[in-house]
């Protein structure tokens, strides 16, 4: 029997569903809002996914206040910039349609608006003492999990690293699932989100604070995520995918909040920090090859995992499929066309002692991996990926 205490944290209501965006004027209902901040980044802006909420808060007759320019990799000067726009409006109610980025600023912002001592170190959540601003996320991507969990990570420029902000009262309020805003996500981004949303999946499954509730979440992740990445990827517009890869990454984010990720996040951050590779797109390199390197502490974990995640599984002789988990990571990276290499990033050889430095600074999630990796195993990982 598991001994171990865990809780779970899910968003206080979730809208899920084609249409289901529709919703949103509900929602300023519910909040009592009168001065709102739609948060968006200009991706998101420029292919017109942000004028159906902006609409739709028109017809509220709320003071609106546009934040259409979050960056692609926010910096915490970033954040203090935003800070400042929205203070002087009074918002009372974000709603946030994009990925990550994008719902990351509007979490640290729910917080920030109401302790404003937390805007001078952000690394201080110690200072979140009072009630969030309520908080309404449309995620257009379908790998952060951003929508579902109390994370929120963000650039310090001058350390070359990505910082993970994590408070309970950074969990969305109201969440809405609406395939429809996926289907215009490009194929690169639709394959190193995906796959990041599984690195979540199998990440959260295999994590020492892994328990029976976050277990069934990451397995139906993991399902749905394999089964439909690679349609996903090859057809936009399939819905059923989308579907699949948008339940897939709200169920994984479900299970960062209580089981978090492991060495796969550790090794990326030092990634995103110095040399700028996107978030996801660190993650999908890194996954196989964390992976082979923690096989022999997660045998029993992946052969679990495995035939959520592969078909036929059954024909092959049950003592190789963890082996078989890993070659079927190797091969979803190689058929989605994900990076290789980090040469191309522009990392070399004479960065590696760099890179395994910062990476073992992540003890908060290097300590959670089933497998204690050594800092030469963590050399030898970077040193794979050149």
């Amino acid at each position: 029997m598991n001994q171990q205490q865990y809780s779970v944290k899910f968003p206080k209501k979730v809208f899920s569903g084609k249409g289901s965006i529709n919703e949103l004027k509900g929602i300023v209902s519910a909040a009592g809002a009168e001065s709102v901040c739609l948060m968006t980044d200009q991706g998101v802006a420029g292919c017109g996914l942000a004028e159906l909420p902006l609409s739709v808060l028109k017809e509220c007759g709320v003071k609106l206040t546009i934040v259409d320019d979050v960056a692609r990799e926010p910096s915490v000067y970033d954040v203090k910039a935003v800070y400042d726009r929205l203070k002087q409006n009074a918002v009372d109610l974000i709603v946030a349609i994009g990925g990550g980025s994008v719902i990351d600023m509007a979490k640290i912002m729910s917080v920030a608006m109401t302790n404003e001592k937390l805007i001078e170190d952000l690394r201080a959540p110690g200072v979140i003492v009072n009630p969030s601003l309520p908080m309404a996320v449309i995620p257009t991507t379908s790998g952060t999990g951003a929508e579902a969990t109390a994370n929120a990570i963000f650039l310090y420029p001058e350390e070359d690293l990505k910082v993970g902000i994590i408070h309970d009262n950074m969990i969305p309020d109201y969440v809405i699932l609406d395939v429809s805003v996926t289907c215009g996500l490009p194929p690169a981004l639709t394959a190193s989100t995906g796959v990041d949303a599984l690195c979540h999946a199998v990440e959260s499954y295999i994590s020492t604070l892994a328990n029976p509730i976050s277990k069934m979440f990451s397995l139906q992740a993991a399902e749905r995520i394999c089964r439909s990445i690679e349609n996903a990827y090859q057809d936009g517009n399939n819905l059923a995918a989308r579907e699949d890869m948008q339940l897939g990454s709200f169920y994984a984010g479900i299970c960062l909040t209580t089981s978090s990720t492991v060495a796969v996040h550790a090794l990326s951050y030092p990634l995103g920090g110095k040399y700028h590779i996107p978030h996801g797109v660190a993650n999908a390199i890194l996954l196989p090859y964390v992976m082979e390197a923690s096989l022999d502490c997660c045998r029993e974990q992946f052969t679990i995992l495995a035939p959520y995640m592969m078909k036929d599984i059954d024909k092959v002789p049950k003592e190789q499929w963890p082996e078989k988990v890993v070659e079927y990571l190797y091969g979803l990276v190689r058929r989605l066309d994900i990076p290789d290499t980090l040469t191309e990033f522009g990392v070399k050889p004479e960065d590696l002692d760099y890179l395994t430095e910062n990476a073992v600074k992540v003890e908060r999630l290097l300590l959670k991996n089933p497998k204690k990796l050594s800092k030469e195993e963590i050399k030898q990982i970077y040193e794979k990926l050149l």
